[in-house]
């Protein structure tokens, strides 16, 4: 028989490496060509006042087009209805116990060794790219991104120095024509903001949002032929609420329903209020204390949708874009916001409280595949539920942290019952307020944080009382629930 040359086997050898590299190569290459993209949107203090979610005097077109083509989460919540500790939850899938975020201070360095959701993306191949808020502020995980972070030309909260700045300049003149001292002269920058709403007459992109939408359309043309994980963080409909005119144009705030219950019901415990102090220290014209008077009250709801139809409108153009583009068919569109709103409800504004109206926000998700769209599911998720969901969905592993779930199910089902209850929580004062939200309830406790001894608890019947109005946790009646649902929060129980 004859034998090969020995020299010649290397060669061979070589030839079939190179083979097999190719062959790996090129699956490689096909399975990143075939990975969905993901796009994922955020709104900032956007609760679930949207067309589609049967609010009927919105202005919010372009979202409801989306949930029409997904799926409309009836129910979803936060963990915390403040930006940081709900938005770091989300993206760490942690909940905030575990690494005490409980406030808006910067924690990057508490998380530095968890991949953040971007991270884990862009850790299996996919290209990167956060645009505005994602996790907060400036106070982003560099680590995150393929590409450094983007911010519009003006500062998120940039509108503060147009009519409102305009008003301190006329109280300053005013004050120097008199003779008088200037009355801001020790007063801090941060509490001269001015006013908590304003109308401008100018063209969207020459508002910070406006910018994020033109920046994320040409990241859209950038990324066609490679995966992409593309955050985009809106800044409205946060305070101050300003937009372009033709938005408040929408809008006639004589016709717009207040509040239902515009009070502090009397059985509710004083730790579960918040002080509205956000609209009330940092806006003129806004009373310290007290009821904010109608016209206000109609004036500041006036705003606040008026901000909700401009980032509805700024969606749009990206989501036209990306239907352009032919993604529409390998894109996961999700779309969200990091909690929940007080507009007057319980007589309270701003965020910060463990009541429905903060903790609920809205959720729509789009998937190529998806069997139900158009859909909506009363299921209830929750943000941390959405690092494990997109991994699902992108067939990416999950990391053994994650403490949410997926809920990538109900995309084909959406009436299914995946999970028995909601977890949110806020901290007061030296106590710690733990609520939790199943089909028919919220039951919320509240606890010194270093004794642990329970000081106030509240229950509500969403059926019956959907806006929270009646504490039933003292009914000898609902003593049985109140010890069930107490057991439900306990840490070992806290989970869905």
């Amino acid at each position: 028989m004859k034998r090969f040359p020995t020299q010649k086997r290397p060669a061979s050898i070589a030839g079939l490496r190179c083979l097999v590299l190719g062959i790996l190569a090129f699956t490689s290459s096909l399975a990143a060509e075939t990975r969905p993209n993901v796009l994922f949107i955020m709104a900032d203090d956007l609760r679930p006042e949207l067309g589609c979610y049967g609010v009927k005097h919105v202005v919010t077109p372009n979202l409801d087009h989306l949930a029409a083509q997904g799926v409309r989460f009836e129910r979803a919540y936060c963990q915390e209805a403040i930006c940081m500790s709900s938005r770091t939850s989300m993206l760490s899938g942690c909940r905030p116990d575990t690494r005490g975020i409980w406030t808006n201070k910067d924690v990057r360095q508490q998380l530095a060794d968890l991949p953040f959701l971007p991270e884990h993306f862009k850790n299996h191949g996919y290209h990167t790219i956060g645009l505005g808020k994602i996790a907060h502020n400036g106070w982003e995980m560099a680590s995150c991104w393929s590409e450094p972070h983007f911010l519009p030309a003006n500062t998120p909260y940039e509108c503060r120095t147009r009519a409102g700045r305009a008003l301190v300049k006329k109280i300053q003149d005013e004050a120097a024509a008199a003779g008088r001292p200037d009355p801001f002269l020790n007063v801090p920058e941060e509490i001269r903001r001015g006013l908590p709403v304003e109308s401008l007459d100018v063209a969207d992109n020459e508002l910070g949002d406006g910018q994020l939408a033109d920046k994320a359309i040409a990241v859209l043309r950038q990324m066609k032929q490679r995966p992409f994980f593309l955050g985009l963080g809106f800044t409205r409909p946060h305070l101050p609420f300003v937009a372009p005119k033709k938005y408040f144009d929408l809008y006639d705030p004589e016709k717009l329903p207040l509040a239902p219950v515009g009070t502090v019901p009397s059985a509710m415990p004083a730790l579960a209020v918040n002080n509205s102090s956000e609209l009330r220290t940092q806006y003129r014209e806004v009373p310290t204390k007290g009821s904010i008077p109608e016209p206000l009250a109609r004036h500041l709801l006036h705003g606040y949708l008026a901000c909700a139809s401009y980032v509805d409108a700024q969606i749009g153009r990206v989501l036209d874009e990306l239907a352009r583009l032919d993604l529409n068919d390998n894109t996961i569109v999700i779309f969200t916001s990091d909690h929940g709103f007080h507009l007057g409800d319980l007589g309270q504004w701003c965020k910060a409280t463990n009541f429905e109206v903060a903790t609920r926000v809205p959720l729509i998700i789009r998937a190529p595949g998806m069997k139900s769209q158009g859909a909506k599911s009363r299921a209830l998720v929750e943000l941390v539920g959405l690092y494990p969901t997109l991994c699902e969905l992108a067939h990416l592993p999950k990391p053994s942290h994650l403490e949410g779930r997926s809920f990538a199910p109900l995309l084909d089902e959406p009436d299914r019952e995946l999970f028995h209850a909601a977890f949110s929580q806020f901290p007061r004062k030296a106590a710690m307020g733990r609520s939790i939200r199943t089909d028919r309830y919220r039951y919320t406790e509240w606890q010194e944080q270093k004794s642990g001894k329970t000081v106030a608890r509240e229950l509500y019947d969403e059926e019956t009382d959907p806006h929270e109005a009646a504490n039933l946790a003292g009914k000898p009646e609902h003593a049985n629930l109140v010890e069930s649902m107490t057991q439900q929060l306990r840490p070992s129980n806290s989970r869905p």
